[in-house]
């Protein structure tokens, strides 16, 4: 497989493992506004806040932060990358 396919699917798999990661934590977050009912909850990954969860009457609604979405999907494609890089150093070394 040419290099240029492994970056690609490098920095997709880096890029799913992210969203998922946010997902998760976005779940999480609702599932503990909903047991500790506090007003308002920022949810964080690594420290880095990205999403807003605020009580609205009797639920909740949220908004994303952003920009801060797009630097853990950052973060999720460079470790993509450094692990597709791993495996090739550790292949050719079998």
């Amino acid at each position: 497989m040419s290099k240029k396919v492994k970056i690609i699917i490098a920095l997709a798999s880096g890029f799913v493992f992210a969203m998922l990661m946010m997902s998760a934590a976005i779940y999480f977050g609702y599932s503990k506004a909903y047991s500790t009912n506090v007003d308002e909850l920022t949810v964080r990954i690594l420290g880095i806040p990205i999403y807003e969860v605020t009580k609205e009457g009797t639920g909740y609604s949220g908004k994303t932060m952003g920009i801060y979405m797009g630097v853990v999907c950052f973060v999720g494609m460079i470790f993509g990358i450094f692990v597709e890089e791993v495996v090739g150093i550790i292949r050719k070394k079998s």
